[in-house]
């Protein structure tokens, strides 16, 4: 693999590095993150003995840069990926004493792989790593496959150390996973992998180690099918809630609160958990309304503090507003809503959904026509990953807004390729909203990296950064926000 080339290169000492990580971040991350599973397993060897030579000088590296700090999180969580314990433990234990958080997997993790010395350690411990998983999956994971990998991980790992001479300990630690499967409905744990695991036979413990591991890897290095997408203007017509749409004010929460009602009347657990955190691609009308009865405020909210920073110029002059991964347009919606709150007369040239979801696209198309019902809308049914140039080549003006509302943290597309195309398409004055919540700070240096590119180049303005946990802004809501400008 050429980024483990490139790294063992640049790790002749920490200054090259770090200048190395500063230039290149994105497409570091992308293959540590983004890369298929069957990739890492055929570098596995490489990748460990990257780490182990090149320990001193990843432990030299700046920790106050948070390039730095998330580049030795990405180390420690492809070791735990990888099984290669005695870097995780190193990486592990100089990351805790730096105030940085890693996310409820890792933790998980290092609750399996530090200060297990008995079989009974392993099996006490399996409340708490559960939990952390379980955690995990609700609040910090794209989808359970790694959290499924942990918890694989975890299991095996007792066969191996233990299925010798004490197979009684790996059945109680089994018994235990079935529990959970038997008393909690909406365990992360329901899962073909899962029962596939508990079916193997463990009278041959080096056997039953290898076998678990084939299915492990089987499962996380499948493709996923994509849908396929529309390539027409997607709009809603015709439908009960278009009627509902025509009899309501033109503003975010006059729109939101025919969601709300809808989805009194349907409401339920596994609706809701459909969501997958708010970032699964969604099919049915009963998810969009569940969406936006859950996340519409607290979306609308980051959204209208990040517009606040704007500065009043920029609108004065017309725009294409480009809204990424755009769900029902609730950015786009928020941001129509700034504009006729502030009497702002911006006009808009031209404005590009982009998102996965048919269904969810041709809503807010729908939305948007009501907010301006001259708007030409351009609609893109594709995930990011398959955008193209000729995707983004509609833009009639050189003065550009970029909504990124809770998707640049996501991990289910590639940086670089998104850094690529709005370098590619975007030539002008460009004006960057990006807003997610706080998962990690892992996650949160995906969305710096994004900005770190930008930063580089000429008449770069670092409008707005915030970072908010829990419980520093709105109740348990959670934010981080970054506005910027540049030129391209």
């Amino acid at each position: 693999m050429l980024i483990v080339e490139d790294l063992q290169t640049a790790s002749v000492d920490v200054t090259s590095l770090q200048n190395y990580l500063s230039d290149n971040f994105e497409e570091v991350y992308d293959f540590f993150t983004h890369q298929k599973h069957s990739h890492l397993v055929a570098s596995r060897d490489k990748l460990n003995r990257y780490i182990q030579l090149n320990r001193n000088v990843i432990l030299q590296l700046n920790v106050v840069e948070k390039t730095n700090l998330a580049f030795i999180s990405l180390l420690l969580d492809i070791s735990e990926q990888l099984g290669l314990i005695s870097s995780f433990r190193f990486l592990f234990d100089h990351l805790r004493g730096k105030n940085y958080n890693i996310g409820e997997r890792l933790n998980a993790a290092s609750l399996y792989l530090i200060g297990v010395n008995t079989a009974d350690d392993y099996v006490n411990r399996y409340e708490a790593i559960n939990n952390h998983l379980q955690h995990s999956a609700e609040t910090e994971e794209d989808n359970n496959d790694k959290v499924l990998m942990t918890m694989v991980n975890y299991f095996s790992q007792v066969i191996h150390d233990f299925g010798e001479f004490n197979i009684d300990a790996i059945n109680v630690l089994k018994a235990k996973i079935q529990k959970t499967l038997s008393d909690f409905e909406f365990s992360f744990l329901h899962s073909k992998l899962i029962s596939d695991v508990l079916k193997v036979d463990l009278s041959n413990f080096a056997d039953a180690y290898h076998t678990i591991h084939s299915l492990l890897d089987s499962f996380l290095g499948r493709d996923i099918l994509k849908p396929s997408y529309k390539k027409e203007f997607l709009l809603e017509t015709g439908t009960k809630y278009s009627s509902l749409l025509a009899n309501v004010a033109d503003s975010f929460k006059a729109v939101r609160q025919i969601s709300v009602n809808q989805y009194q009347l349907i409401k339920s657990e596994s609706i809701y958990n459909s969501l997958g955190r708010g970032i699964a691609i969604l099919t049915d009308e009963k998810q969009l309304f569940a969406y936006m009865n859950s996340y519409g405020n607290m979306h609308y909210e980051k959204l209208i503090e990040a517009f606040k920073s704007l500065p009043k110029t920029f609108f004065e002059q017309e725009t294409n507003i480009i809204d990424w991964g755009c769900g029902q347009a609730m950015a786009s919606m928020t941001y129509f809503d700034f504009i006729k709150q502030n009497g702002h007369k911006q006009p808009t040239k031209n404005l590009t959904l982009i998102e996965p979801s048919e269904i969810a696209l041709k809503r807010a198309s729908l939305h948007i026509k009501k907010f301006d019902p001259t708007a030409e809308i351009h609609t893109v049914n594709k995930d990011l990953d398959a955008l193209t140039n000729k995707d983004l080549s509609n833009n009639k003006t050189n003065t550009h807004i970029h909504l990124f509302s809770n998707i640049l943290d996501i991990d289910k597309f590639s940086l670089s390729h998104l850094l690529k195309l709005v370098e590619s398409n975007f030539p002008g004055d460009n004006y960057f909203i990006c807003v997610s919540p706080y998962i990690n700070d892992t996650r949160t240096s995906r969305i710096d990296a994004f900005v770190n590119y930008f930063y580089k180049k000429a008449n770069f303005k670092r409008i707005q950064s915030i970072d908010n946990r829990s419980g520093e802004w709105q109740g348990t809501w959670t934010r981080v926000v970054r506005v910027f400008n540049v030129s391209i």
